[in-house]
């Protein structure tokens, strides 16, 4: 076999690089001396400010150098690993020289905006320096820990950075010695006083750090007593409600978790029912029959894989129910079950398009099983009905009401010639 032909060279010829091509060193040194040397000379004006950092993007490698521009920003200088600054290079304009108040740290978060709004590429750094910088809060001033606290929450409030940069705080180091505690609470009491609550769960939700507030406690006071203790004493009444809901949403699933176990191994309605009370007799987090009955209602709904053929579909689930319909009848004894468990109904029905002509065959088996009664059915015709698709479901009832209400009157003039005699 012939050997290769060898690709000819260029000898003693230089290639040279193009100058796209070329990599500078990475110089942050310099980079922060231009910084704050433009900084300093504005003598605190953010007008001046914003513009010598919007004009100075255009010649400085934002891109390259965001972390210790926004080490700039917030600490006023370089932080080394551990959070110590430079001793040299830095400027008193920035969040950690700022009084811990409010109208002080939004001009900061104002110019944050700007910034970000003219080089968008910022925004991820951004989040990652926070991140960083939570991770070093044991080297920073009690004031320094308040004015980051105050300027991180009006960040979160504006939506300028997600809710979870705040997972450094679950750093065991910080949680031992109680610099997370410490810290979340002044973060909440700020973040509170721009957003509701519910909107503030709703980012915790989102980041899935709506379970893990209670390990923002030491050790030794991570218990659920220690928690309300320490948020209701730091008023943030709205914190302990609010985790106290998130624990009972995990007793719940906890226990739909069981039921589908249980119901895929067939085991008996006792068992089931058994399993459902322990739950409703728990010192704590202990759930009521209208969790039950939505539960059971969920788990037994989707313990089926339902027929496609909607002709097929209303004696599948029927037939289905007929199975489990006493599972119900313990926790559907008053009212305001019963109401919860229409709703359900209507809500799945709608929510699976198949299920539409079906919904008032339901209604009718549960009526004839004494699981739903009378004054349940007309109340959720009347008033108590969602919106889901309620034109809907209340023409599919309207014939069962129309003959409830006639039976309803029919019983009450039969009764009174009786309580006439009386």
């Amino acid at each position: 076999m012939a050997n290769p032909k060898e690709l000819p060279t260029l000898a003693g010829v230089k290639v040279r690089t193009r100058k796209r091509d070329e990599k500078t060193k990475y110089d942050s040194t310099t980079f922060c001396e231009q910084i704050v040397e433009g900084i300093n000379k504005t003598d605190g004006n953010f007008d001046e400010i914003t513009k010598f950092l919007d004009q100075s993007g255009s010649t400085l490698d934002y891109r390259r150098y965001a972390e210790p521009l926004f080490d700039i920003l917030i600490a006023g200088s370089m932080l080394a690993p551990g959070g110590k600054r430079e001793a040299v290079i830095r400027t008193e304009f920035c969040v950690f020289s700022c009084e811990p108040m409010k109208e002080s740290i939004r001009a900061h978060v104002q110019l944050l905006v700007k910034l970000l709004r003219r080089y968008k590429y910022l925004q991820k750094s951004l989040e990652e320096e926070v991140v960083k910088i939570l991770k070093f809060l044991k080297a920073f001033s009690d004031q320094e820990r308040r004015s980051l606290a105050m300027y991180i929450a009006l960040c979160l409030s504006e939506n300028h950075i997600p809710a979870s940069v705040v997972s450094s705080l679950f750093s065991e180091a910080l949680v031992k010695e109680g610099v997370s505690l410490e810290f979340a609470t002044l973060l909440f009491q700020a973040w509170l006083t721009e957003r509701d609550i519910s909107a503030v769960g709703s980012a915790l939700r989102k980041a899935q750090l709506e379970g893990k507030l209670l390990e923002l406690m030491p050790p030794s006071k991570q218990s659920i007593e220690h928690f309300e203790e320490h948020f209701n004493a730091a008023n943030l009444e709205s914190i302990v409600k609010f985790h106290k809901s998130q624990e009972n949403l995990a007793v719940k699933k906890k226990l739909g978790d069981e039921i589908d176990e249980m119901l895929e191994a067939q085991a008996s309605h006792e068992e089931i029912l058994e399993k459902c009370q322990q739950y409703i007799s728990a010192e704590e987090g202990g759930l009521t029959d209208v969790d039950i009955t939505v539960i059971l209602w969920r788990s037994i709904m989707n313990a089926v894989e339902w027929n496609k053929k909607e002709e097929l579909l209303a004696e599948q689930a029927l037939k289905h129910l007929k199975q489990h319909y006493e599972l119900f009848i313990p926790f559907t004894h008053r009212g305001t079950p019963q109401l919860t468990l229409l709703i359900k109904m209507q809500e799945f029905c709608y929510e699976n398009m198949n299920f539409m002509k079906v919904f008032h065959k339901i209604v009718l088996h549960f009526y004839k099983s004494e699981i739903l009664s009378e004054d349940a059915i007309l109340k959720w015709y009347n008033e108590a009905h969602s919106d889901k698709g309620k034109n809907v479901f209340r023409a599919q009832m309207k014939k069962m009401v129309e003959w409830l209400q006639s039976a309803e009157e029919e019983s009450d003039s039969e009764s009174q010639p009786q309580e006439q005699n009386v």
